[in-house]
């Protein structure tokens, strides 16, 4: 029992550890996806900041304010459905992000107002306060991504490992299953040799015994050779056929199934006979059996 259910405790066992792995690396790679979005983001605003910096906004700020959502609050809402682990430096950069975006809208907000001048956003982008915080997500965004490639080689690390433990599973089990199947088949040959041992002992009778045994009985009991000798004859079957049959002498065995007997007063009658074969003294012999009607 032990045996049968352990392939299945391993299997599931491994089962659910391979599907962890695997969603771990999905989510690394979905978290490198959303990294690759944010450093495109970030890169654009400053891109745009600097072009309003310069007297020009291309579309009204549509690229600019699209670049601010999909940083704030898109990088937290991208986190936020990523269920497995998320990479060391994730929150910091979320940290930086928020700091980057609230100066950052200062020069968009300025850039699509009616206030707008090109010297007003200049000194906005190129003040202390937003050198700091665009260099902080550039640091931080650095870190992720050194942060999520450490995870993502941790993560195919183990998935080798899996790989390597399916190999080492599959072929336990297949021993295993060879085994099961070596003791399956001795458990049968046993059992096989025990039935025919069984059998043997049933068909294969001791003279003396069968002798002893039948010498009460009301049936005529013959033992006859392949050669149709008599090898022993009850007496009962002495008296249903005559006293002419005994041992060493030839009976023919009836074809019809019927034989000529005589009864006690004298008459004659008949009776059925029935046959069977056996083993006894180690010679095969037949078992005629004389009812009378």
């Amino acid at each position: 029992m032990v045996l049968c259910l352990l392939p299945v405790v391993v299997g599931a066992i491994w089962f659910s550890y391979a599907n962890k792995i695997i969603d771990e690396i999905n989510g690394y790679n979905t978290q490198s996806t959303i990294l690759s979005r944010t450093e495109s983001s970030r890169e654009s605003l400053n891109y745009n900041l600097k072009g309003a910096a310069a007297g020009y906004v291309a579309g009204e700020g549509n690229a600019m304010l699209a670049a601010l959502e999909e940083l704030n609050p898109g990088y937290k809402n991208s986190m936020s459905k990523v269920t497995t682990p998320h990479a060391p430096g994730s929150a910091e950069l979320e940290a930086s992000i928020e700091a980057y975006t609230a100066e950052a809208s200062k020069a968009v907000d300025l850039a699509l107002s009616a206030q707008y001048t090109p010297a007003g956003v200049a000194s906005i982008i190129n003040g202390a306060v937003f050198l700091e915080v665009d260099e902080q997500v550039a640091l931080s965004v650095a870190s992720a991504r050194l942060g999520l490639t450490g995870a993502t080689d941790r993560g195919n690390d183990n998935w080798k490992f899996v790989i390597t433990a399916e190999l080492v599973i599959t072929l336990f089990i297949t021993v295993l299953a060879i085994v099961l199947s070596l003791i399956s088949e001795r458990a049968i040959k046993r059992a096989d040799d025990s039935e025919a041992a069984r059998h043997e002992d049933r068909t294969n009778m001791a003279t003396e015994p069968f002798t002893h045994v039948v010498a009460t009985m009301n049936d005529g009991v013959l033992l006859l050779s392949d050669e149709q000798q008599v090898l022993h004859a009850n007496p009962a079957a002495q008296a249903l056929l005559g006293m002419g049959v005994t041992v060493g002498s030839n009976y023919n065995i009836p074809e019809d199934g019927r034989v000529e007997i005589r009864k006690a007063d004298g008459s004659t009658s008949s009776a059925s006979v029935t046959t069977s074969r056996a083993v006894t003294g180690g010679q095969p012999v037949t078992i005629l059996t004389i009812q009378a009607d």
